[in-house]
């Protein structure tokens, strides 16, 4: 018995797996791009994101000389 359509599920099932999983990876990379820049590339300054430096920050903001707002 001769399948008429055997070679082109041969080819168009694993292309299809091939874009679903690249729209997978590219949709978690999506959703996942700011807590991975966080953990890998430190593009935020975590010492800023915390709670603890508020007396810190308020220090170095009244130390800050705007000359130019005069």
């Amino acid at each position: 018995m001769n399948k008429p359509f055997y070679k082109l599920k041969r080819f168009y099932i694993p292309c299809g797996v091939l874009v679903a999983l690249i729209i997978f990876i590219s949709l978690t990379y999506h959703f996942l791009q700011r807590p991975l820049e966080l953990i890998f590339w430190d593009r935020y300054d975590i010492s800023k994101l915390s709670i603890n430096n508020k007396e810190k920050n308020f220090k170095t903001m009244k130390t800050v000389n705007y000359p130019y707002f005069r």
